[in-house]
């Protein structure tokens, strides 16, 4: 594997920097688009049964039958991989932030309100910060499965580290399949640790905040 990595260092390095771009621009949609939808799930009762059914229906889809639906519309390449790991990391961002901001007490609020905080600032003072872990979590399940669902995009000519497992596969070859599953692995063990320091940081300032 590693001497693979060693004799085929530009190609290596471009099928990784695919697979690093198209996994962060798809958690950071999910990201943008994941916390706007909860929060209007929490502004608004009957948005919020439909949205998370929605959300919790995007979890059944599978992201290379999303790629292949998507193939007559948008063709082949980035933007059809994209849109469908969009959709595969969706659900858990939605549903943990609808969630996680109503999950303030209600006398942390009430005494936030008797200090005379209007809504936005309880929003973003009170509700948001005790909100993040719950949120983070989403993100890090969020990438997970982007990271991996990013493999899949090689079929579909979008490249990534897909393309080493294919290519091993296709030619009976376990350095190549294994060069594009461990570094898979590596990414998403990378993401895991980076979620979870930053839950372990809001988890700490959700406790300060709370004394």
């Amino acid at each position: 594997m590693f001497e693979y990595i060693l004799n085929n260092r530009i190609k290596y390095a471009a099928l990784a920097a695919q697979h690093l771009t198209l996994s962060v621009t798809a958690l950071f949609l999910c990201f943008l688009i994941g916390v706007a939808v909860g929060t209007l799930c929490f502004k608004n009762r009957f948005f919020d049964s439909v949205a998370t059914s929605v959300a919790s229906s995007l979890r059944v889809v599978p992201s290379i039958a999303t790629m292949l639906i998507l193939m007559p519309v948008m063709g082949t390449g980035f933007l059809p991989a994209l849109f469908a790991l969009v959709i595969l990391g969706l659900s858990p961002v939605i549903i943990n932030t609808a969630r996680a901001l109503n999950s303030a007490g209600p006398g942390i609020i009430e005494a936030a309100r008797a200090c005379a905080m209007s809504d936005r600032r309880v929003f973003w003072r009170i509700r948001l910060p005790l909100a993040a872990p719950l949120i983070i979590t989403g993100l890090r399940i969020s990438g997970l499965s982007i990271s991996a669902g990013a493999t899949l995009a090689a079929y579909i000519g979008a490249g990534g580290l897909g393309e080493l497992i294919l290519s091993g596969l296709s030619q009976y070859r376990m350095d190549i399949l294994l060069a594009g599953a461990v570094s898979t692995m590596a990414i998403s063990l990378s993401i895991e640790a980076l979620f979870q320091l930053l839950y372990v940081i809001s988890t700490r300032y959700k406790n300060r905040g709370g004394q």
